[in-house]
């Protein structure tokens, strides 16, 4: 074979191994085009009290589930109301951390595997009730069955176990979940929402607790 033919089968070669590396580049970019946004989750806008952290249980979460309703797409950001004090004090004291975490729904109806690698922490700004946190790098897609949205407070103390979070009372038989709270089991107990029947608003307060999570979808 003379030097000329086989410098241009060394090119092809060349080419062809080129190409077909770039089709494996290809196949790990996921590409997300320009969607209409919804958003997920409460429909109040306004929170009727807010729900703070326990010293004695620093694994503590609480969960709500936000249905998907139909809806098909990549979760962009979760956006969680924060229920400031409006004490004079907040005003100069550093804001304690919350942890957000999504889970999936197991085969029970209860909140599953996580659906991010950790928990999203962040510091609630002064005077921001809805904070939205950007998770698109996940490239998270929303599941037929929807979501379980949860908060924690890995600072919680004594004197200040906020933040506080939005909690309202617009769906008295929405299933409302706590981890690791009464008892030392890791383990999600659902809270009874039939209890808060027949009782006083203070009772009641205490199990229809709708947390104020949000989701906003890019739908296909």
């Amino acid at each position: 074979m003379k030097s000329g033919s086989i410098l241009l089968l060394l090119l092809l070669l060349i080419s062809l191994s080129s190409l077909a590396q770039s089709q494996v580049k290809l196949k790990e970019v996921v590409v997300r085009p320009e969607l209409r946004k919804e958003v997920l989750g409460t429909k109040q806008k306004k929170a009727d009290y807010g729900h703070g952290g326990s010293k004695e249980y620093p694994h503590y979460q609480t969960a709500y589930h936000i249905p998907a309703n139909g809806q098909q797409g990549f979760i962009n950001r979760i956006g969680v109301y924060i229920y400031h004090k409006r004490s004079f004090p907040d005003l100069f004291s550093k804001p304690n951390k919350l942890q957000v975490y999504l889970y999936a729904v197991d085969s029970t109806g209860q909140p599953g595997a996580p659906l991010l690698p950790q928990p999203l922490v962040f510091r609630p700004k002064n005077n921001t009730y809805w904070h939205w946190l950007d998770i698109s790098e996940y490239n998270l897609q929303l599941p037929a069955q929807g979501v379980f949205a949860a908060v924690s407070w890995p600072q919680a103390t004594k004197l200040d176990s906020g933040p506080y979070v939005g909690m309202t009372n617009e769906c008295d038989t929405c299933p409302f979940y706590v981890y690791r709270f009464m008892t030392d089991d890791p383990v999600w107990i659902e809270v009874d929402q039939s209890e808060s029947q027949g009782k006083s608003r203070s009772k009641e307060d205490k199990f229809n607790q709708n947390l104020m999570v949000r989701l906003e979808v890019s739908i296909k």
